[in-house]
Protein backbone atom coordinates (compact mmCIF):
# COMPACT_ATOMS: atom_id res chain seq x y z
CA UNK A 1 0.00 0.00 0.00
CA UNK A 2 3.04 2.05 1.13
CA UNK A 3 4.84 1.61 -2.54
CA UNK A 4 1.78 2.92 -4.55
CA UNK A 5 1.31 6.00 -2.66
CA UNK A 6 5.28 6.76 -3.06
CA UNK A 7 5.83 5.51 -6.28
CA UNK A 8 3.83 8.39 -7.93
CA UNK A 9 5.67 11.02 -6.20
CA UNK A 10 9.05 9.09 -6.94
CA UNK A 11 8.16 9.33 -10.04
CA UNK A 12 7.57 13.15 -9.93
CA UNK A 13 10.80 14.21 -8.35
CA UNK A 14 12.53 12.18 -11.00
CA UNK A 15 10.46 14.63 -13.43
CA UNK A 16 11.73 17.20 -11.79
CA UNK A 17 15.35 16.55 -11.04
CA UNK A 18 15.57 15.72 -15.26
CA UNK A 19 14.23 18.95 -16.02
CA UNK A 20 16.64 20.74 -13.90
CA UNK A 21 19.56 18.77 -15.18
CA UNK A 22 18.18 19.81 -18.66
CA UNK A 23 18.05 23.40 -17.98
CA UNK A 24 21.56 23.73 -16.17
CA UNK A 25 23.15 21.86 -18.96
CA UNK A 26 21.70 24.52 -21.28
CA UNK A 27 22.67 27.24 -19.23
CA UNK A 28 26.11 26.41 -17.92
CA UNK A 29 26.89 24.00 -20.49
CA UNK A 30 28.72 20.64 -19.56
CA UNK A 31 31.55 20.28 -17.56
CA UNK A 32 32.03 16.58 -16.50
CA UNK A 33 36.00 15.54 -15.99
CA UNK A 34 35.92 13.04 -18.94
CA UNK A 35 34.91 15.92 -21.01
CA UNK A 36 38.51 17.35 -23.13
CA UNK A 37 39.47 20.40 -21.80
CA UNK A 38 41.21 23.37 -23.53
CA UNK A 39 44.61 23.34 -23.04
CA UNK A 40 44.57 27.17 -20.89
CA UNK A 41 41.64 25.58 -18.83
CA UNK A 42 43.76 22.33 -17.87
CA UNK A 43 47.12 23.79 -17.01
CA UNK A 44 45.02 26.76 -15.05
CA UNK A 45 43.44 24.06 -12.69
CA UNK A 46 46.54 22.31 -12.18
CA UNK A 47 48.69 25.82 -11.47
CA UNK A 48 50.34 25.31 -7.88
CA UNK A 49 52.07 27.85 -5.69
CA UNK A 50 55.47 26.77 -4.27
CA UNK A 51 55.80 28.78 -1.34
CA UNK A 52 59.50 29.57 0.95
CA UNK A 53 60.57 26.33 2.28
CA UNK A 54 62.97 27.28 5.17
CA UNK A 55 66.58 26.10 4.59
CA UNK A 56 68.60 23.70 6.68
CA UNK A 57 71.73 25.45 9.08
CA UNK A 58 74.11 26.00 5.76
CA UNK A 59 71.77 26.94 2.89
CA UNK A 60 69.43 29.87 2.34
CA UNK A 61 65.59 29.44 2.03
CA UNK A 62 63.75 28.57 -0.94
CA UNK A 63 62.09 31.50 -3.28
CA UNK A 64 58.32 31.90 -3.47
CA UNK A 65 57.20 30.20 -6.85
CA UNK A 66 53.85 29.29 -9.07
CA UNK A 67 54.35 26.42 -11.42
CA UNK A 68 52.23 26.70 -14.80
CA UNK A 69 52.90 24.29 -17.33
CA UNK A 70 55.87 22.95 -15.61
CA UNK A 71 57.36 26.19 -16.31
CA UNK A 72 58.37 28.13 -12.93
CA UNK A 73 58.05 31.67 -12.28
CA UNK A 74 59.45 32.97 -9.20
CA UNK A 75 58.70 36.90 -7.71
CA UNK A 76 61.00 38.20 -4.70
CA UNK A 77 62.85 40.67 -3.19
CA UNK A 78 66.81 40.97 -4.38
CA UNK A 79 68.43 40.62 -0.77
CA UNK A 80 71.19 43.07 -2.10
CA UNK A 81 69.30 45.82 -4.11
CA UNK A 82 65.83 45.42 -2.26
CA UNK A 83 64.42 45.23 -6.40
CA UNK A 84 61.73 43.26 -7.01
CA UNK A 85 62.95 40.41 -9.15
CA UNK A 86 61.32 37.83 -11.84
CA UNK A 87 62.95 34.89 -13.08
CA UNK A 88 61.28 32.27 -15.35
CA UNK A 89 62.49 29.03 -15.33
CA UNK A 90 61.70 26.46 -18.45
CA UNK A 91 63.49 23.62 -17.62
CA UNK A 92 60.83 21.25 -17.09
CA UNK A 93 58.34 22.79 -19.53
CA UNK A 94 54.80 20.80 -20.82
CA UNK A 95 55.95 20.31 -24.52
CA UNK A 96 52.56 21.46 -25.44
CA UNK A 97 53.68 24.77 -24.43
CA UNK A 98 56.98 24.74 -26.67
CA UNK A 99 57.06 26.37 -30.44
CA UNK A 100 58.24 23.06 -32.46
CA UNK A 101 58.19 25.21 -35.95
CA UNK A 102 60.99 27.08 -34.26
CA UNK A 103 64.44 25.92 -34.35
CA UNK A 104 65.17 26.77 -30.80
CA UNK A 105 61.80 25.08 -29.72
CA UNK A 106 61.05 28.00 -27.14
CA UNK A 107 57.76 28.63 -25.42
CA UNK A 108 55.92 32.17 -26.18
CA UNK A 109 55.89 34.67 -23.73
CA UNK A 110 54.15 37.63 -22.85
CA UNK A 111 55.43 39.80 -20.18
CA UNK A 112 53.36 43.05 -18.74
CA UNK A 113 53.55 45.76 -16.74
CA UNK A 114 50.72 47.61 -15.47
CA UNK A 115 49.12 46.65 -18.70
CA UNK A 116 51.90 47.67 -20.96
CA UNK A 117 53.93 45.10 -22.91
CA UNK A 118 57.74 45.04 -21.71
CA UNK A 119 59.00 41.79 -23.25
CA UNK A 120 57.21 39.58 -26.04
CA UNK A 121 59.33 36.56 -27.17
Amino acid sequence: MLAKSVMPRARRLATIITKIRTSMTKWFGRSTPSAPQPLHRELHRAARFWPVEPADFDEEDTLPALELGGVLVFVYLDSDSAELQVSVDRYAVDQRLVRHDDPDETVPIHITVQGETVFRA
